[in-house]
């Protein structure tokens, strides 16, 4: 088309045809703007598809991680909640005749309460995509702010756990150590359902007259009472962003 146009041209100059010369010059140049914009929008329009098929990419990936975080969190959080189960269970024992109750269910009891497993994050791939400065590639505000605040979130979600165990290491355990069998309580839980019965039964008409032992409890409760609203926020944007997740491969 272009040769076409040359060759008009040439033939208007040499008939001396001046402004129709111009015309087909600037027909010639408008043709040649017109074929850069074609070829820079085909340019633009593959790199936007590669972007797009690199988000689609990051956001399996990202919800495969969110779900492994959501599967552990749970397991977390349920066993935090049969913790907290337990600690009312003993709250409402202080200043009551417990005498009639076996030792071995107290043990069981007592075991349950001092559970406090960790949450431990699994946060490889997003601390990549941070790193790497793909996150920008996720059009999403909301998916991209998550992405961003996770960290945070983690911390909030499990802070309150370091409080909680100081409770336990500098206060209970000391206090009832060598009244109430650590080894008959630690054999009720079945990763350590190994351990020996101790060599003597705990005195638990002691420990529910105690009242020294009951505020640590309460205090205890407190604290994890919180962390367990913490980690229900934190289950609830996990499954928010999910859902999140699911609408943008979906479209």
């Amino acid at each position: 088309m272009i040769k076409f146009f040359r060759k008009i041209r040439y033939d208007l100059m040499t008939r001396n045809k001046t402004s129709r010369y111009f015309k087909y010059a600037i027909g010639e140049i408008v043709l040649v703007v017109i074929g850069i914009l074609i070829a820079l929008s085909i340019n633009n329009w593959n790199e936007t598809r590669k972007i797009r098929t690199s988000e689609q990419e990051i956001l399996q990936n990202l919800k495969s991680e969110l779900i492994t975080n959501k599967i552990e969190l749970e397991k977390i959080y349920n066993s935090h909640l049969n913790a907290f189960n337990s600690g009312i269970t003993l709250l409402q024992l202080f200043n009551t005749d417990v005498s009639t109750i076996p030792a071995t269910k107290l043990d069981s009891i007592l075991a349950e309460f001092e559970m406090s497993r960790t949450f431990e994050v699994s946060d490889g791939y997003i601390k990549s995509l941070l790193a790497s400065g793909k996150v920008d590639y996720i059009q999403n505000s909301d998916l991209k702010a998550f992405v961003g605040s996770f960290d945070s979130q983690v911390i909030d979600a499990t802070e309150e756990i370091i409080p909680m165990r100081k409770l336990f290491e500098d206060r209970l355990w000391p206090l009832i150590d060598g009244k109430i069998s650590s080894s008959n309580r630690i054999r009720y839980l079945a990763t350590y359902s190994i351990i020996p019965k101790g060599s003597y039964t705990s005195s638990y008409i002691w420990f529910f007259e105690n009242r020294e032992i009951e505020d640590i409890v309460s205090n205890i409760m407190v604290w994890r009472k919180d962390l367990m609203e913490d980690e229900i926020t934190f289950l609830e944007n996990i499954n928010l962003t999910i859902k999140n997740i699911e609408k943008e491969l979906n479209q």
